[in-house]
């Protein structure tokens, strides 16, 4: 049974107990030579990875590689584990058959008398169960279950990125608020069921209308938010909002019934308007309340009096504020 460890790896090579230890051990095992090449496998090695112990001795261990850690990452294992460390990590590794799986892996080097590392040992544990329900916890902690949206929690963590980031490169960034129009009436007519099915709707048709680098979340029981990053020009952000205004404002067919959808958008730009999170967000749902008293379905931009002008700042009291119409849709029956 051990013959075949007993033939590779020099300092195992009388130690029988050791050498079946490996052999029937329920991780995987790797033990390659100093340079990297693998000497052995175990029998866990080849159940989890799909490589045969003649297919994997001598080639190295990126047989595996699946691409998802950059070059520092290997780096950073290869400077600890020839400096005498550890190295414990969980690893996206590919199988022969190409699907990926999650490894946690603790690699040690192995030494001589003399002190020089003549191999290096990888064990390995299948974590990919532990890992899926971790991120569905992480998900399900930052999305709203109805909508599948980033909850209030995950929009601010990431306004407040986006405003970092916007700050640092010199960039514009708007936030919008959408307030679904007549939810309440919806609700007590058609049901509560109705009315979810609108927030859906108007959820899916909202991320439909923007980029992969915005976000859509719902923050409240019928208020949706959007990021908008890299916005620079007025016009371009109340080009996206009309465009998710429009979509928002098709009828929703729901049990045999049409049922009338719009909503009311507000929006605030830095740093033209607001100079942080809190007043973006303030200043947003001042425009849009703006836009529900106008008779909804529409788009109201902030603006402070006299932001227009040259040099204005942002962070200038807003005394008092102004909002103006960007867009109006005609109400549907």
């Amino acid at each position: 049974m051990a013959s075949s460890v007993l033939s590779v790896g020099r300092p195992f090579r009388n130690d029988v107990f050791f050498c079946g230890w490996l052999e029937q051990s329920p991780d995987a095992v790797l033990i390659t030579d100093e340079t990297g090449v693998i000497e052995y496998v175990n029998p866990a090695f080849e159940s989890l990875t799909g490589y045969a112990r003649a297919e994997a001795v001598g080639r190295t261990p990126a047989i595996l590689k699946s691409g998802t850690h950059d070059a520092e990452f290997y780096r950073g294992l290869w400077r600890s584990i020839l400096a005498g460390k550890s190295f414990r990590e969980v690893f996206v590794d590919r199988r022969k058959s190409g699907e990926l799986f999650h490894a946690e892996n603790l690699i040690w080097p192995v030494f001589n008398g003399q002190g020089l590392i003549t191999n290096f040992v990888c064990e390995t544990r299948d974590v990919t169960e532990r890992v899926r329900r971790f991120e569905k916890l992480a998900h399900a902690a930052n999305h709203d279950p109805l909508t599948d949206l980033p909850n209030r929690t995950l929009f601010l963590d990431r306004l407040g990125q986006a405003l970092h980031q916007a700050a640092r490169r010199k960039e514009g960034l708007a936030v919008a608020i959408l307030d679904i129009d007549r939810f309440r009436e919806t609700n007590n007519r058609f049901g509560h069921l109705a009315g979810d099915a609108v927030l859906q709707a108007v959820a899916r048709r909202s991320a439909s209308c923007v980029r992969a680098a915005d976000t859509v979340a719902r923050i409240g029981g019928d208020e949706l938010a959007l990021i908008l990053p890299s916005a620079n020009e007025r016009a371009g952000v109340g080009a996206v909002c009309e465009k998710v205004r429009a979509a928002a404002a098709a009828p929703l067919r729901f049990d045999e019934r049409m049922i009338r959808v719009s909503v009311s958008i507000g929006v605030c730009v830095y740093p033209r308007d607001a100079g942080d999170a809190e007043e973006l967000r303030k200043r947003a749902d001042h425009a849009m309340y703006a836009a529900k008293r106008a008779g909804g379905n529409c788009v109201y931009f902030y603006r402070n009096r006299g932001s227009d002008s040259a040099g204005a700042r942002s962070t200038e009291p807003a005394a008092p504020p102004q909002v103006f119409l960007q867009s109006r849709g005609a109400l549907r029956a």
